[in-house]
């Protein structure tokens, strides 16, 4: 028969049993504790969620109204843009259909009686327009071809058309019937300074347009000296004089024979000077020049 244990040993066996329930206990406690936690942790965690979602949908909501209103005003631009092309091309159309037949071609243009390509038709006449008219001839005209005109083309061309114009007397008919009697200095140099202004025209020879020698040559008719169209053969007609000798009245011969004009004293002439320039009182340009005198008196 068993014998029954000392009070030492259930004394042992009762504080190895508390021992483990307060182990048991407190594990119990740490995973409680931690089971809190988590929960706790799971909790902030789906809140932060909330709140980032809910930010994130307003905004999105934000953005779709300003989208909207940019395309809005986007297709409004574009329908403006489109309209104003629509417009700028039907005018152009307008344009084009309302344009005369006539317009496009000169020479049906010519036979309507609108201008003319005849350059005797070409007068000056009052009432008329210098440039429109007159200058027809001037200009080559090509269907289906276009070059613009500078402002000094256009110019010239108004500068010939207005000499071709020109029905006032000429070199000869003053040597028909001078206006002066007697040469003298005085006289030439009043005469010379009449024509200042007159535009270059090469070859020309009246007062709506000089060159040099055509220059020389209309003055000097006025005195009943008759003169060539040419620096070369003006040359040849007068007394060389010498420079310490040479009076106003006298012609300034450049040595080539490039040049003349009519001397004005103190190392200035009269003189046509080159396209594009007027007949002007000017120094003498260049040192190589001699002087010719045609039968001036004192």
């Amino acid at each position: 028969m068993a014998s029954n244990g000392s009070g030492k040993h259930r004394a042992d066996v009762e504080i190895n049993v508390l021992e483990s329930f307060e182990v048991r206990s407190r594990r119990s406690v740490r995973e409680a504790e931690k089971a809190k936690l988590a929960k706790s942790s799971r909790r902030a965690r789906r809140a932060v969620l909330r709140m980032e979602a809910k930010t994130l949908r307003r905004e999105r909501q934000l953005q779709k109204p300003l989208s909207k209103v940019s395309a809005q005003g986007r297709l409004r631009n574009n329908q403006t843009f489109r309209t104003a092309v629509t417009m700028l091309t039907a005018s152009g159309l307008l344009a084009t259909s309302a344009l005369p037949a006539y317009a496009y071609d000169p020479e049906v243009a010519a036979m309507a009686k609108f201008t003319t390509t005849n350059p005797e038709d070409i007068v000056q006449t009052e009432g008329t327009q210098d440039l429109t008219v007159a200058a027809a001839n001037t200009v080559e005209f090509v269907r289906g071809e276009y070059a613009s005109e500078s402002a000094a083309q256009v110019l010239r061309q108004q500068t010939i058309s207005n000499y071709r114009a020109y029905e006032g007397p000429s070199a000869a008919d003053f040597l028909k019937d001078p206006p002066f009697s007697s040469v003298s200095s005085e006289k030439v140099l009043q005469v010379a300074a009449q024509y200042v202004g007159t535009p270059y025209v090469f070859g020309g020879s009246n007062p709506r347009g000089f060159d040099c020698s055509g220059y020389v040559m209309y003055v000097y008719a006025q005195f009943g000296v008759e003169l060539r169209h040419s620096v070369n053969a003006q040359a040849r007609v007068g007394m060389v004089v010498s420079p310490e000798d040479a009076r106003p009245g006298d012609v300034v011969i450049f040595n080539d024979h490039s040049h003349n004009g009519i001397y004005a004293g103190n190392g200035q002439f009269y003189h046509a000077p080159q396209p594009g320039d007027r007949v002007k009182l000017a120094p003498i340009f260049d040192s190589r020049y001699y002087f010719i005198r045609l039968g001036t008196d004192s």
